[in-house]
């Protein structure tokens, strides 16, 4: 499989970061309500999941608040169950060593992506 670049924004006033693999069409989004902020799922046109936005991102990842985001990188690879998709990601912050390294489940049902 090819690695996808993977485009990222942070919104450092709205306090929103967004992951989306380049080239890729947004088709709908799913908003889910966790306990640090939302978390938006974005399917593509072909029913696979080719973006992620964290709402209330410094809750999320204290260190954005000081970081440069213009300079922010990250990976994303997503594992497929037959009603979820488990969506890791690394955020590489400017002068930090470390990426920052987690995932987070989301509800995945290619057939009814497909179908709307």
């Amino acid at each position: 499989m090819a690695k996808e670049n993977i485009i990222v924004n942070y919104d450092k006033q709205e306090d929103i970061i967004s992951l989306i693999k380049e080239g890729k069409k947004v088709k709908f989004s799913l908003d889910l309500e966790l306990p640090n902020g939302n978390f938006v799922v974005d399917y593509g046109f072909d029913g696979q999941i080719v973006g992620v936005e964290f709402f209330n991102a410094s809750s999320y990842f204290p260190l954005l608040k000081d970081s440069e985001a213009s300079n922010l990188k990250a990976s994303m690879s997503i594992q497929y169950g037959p009603n979820w998709a488990l969506v890791a990601y690394s955020i590489y912050l400017p002068g930090q060593s470390a990426p920052i390294i987690s995932y987070i489940p989301a509800p995945y049902n290619k057939k009814l992506i497909l179908e709307n």
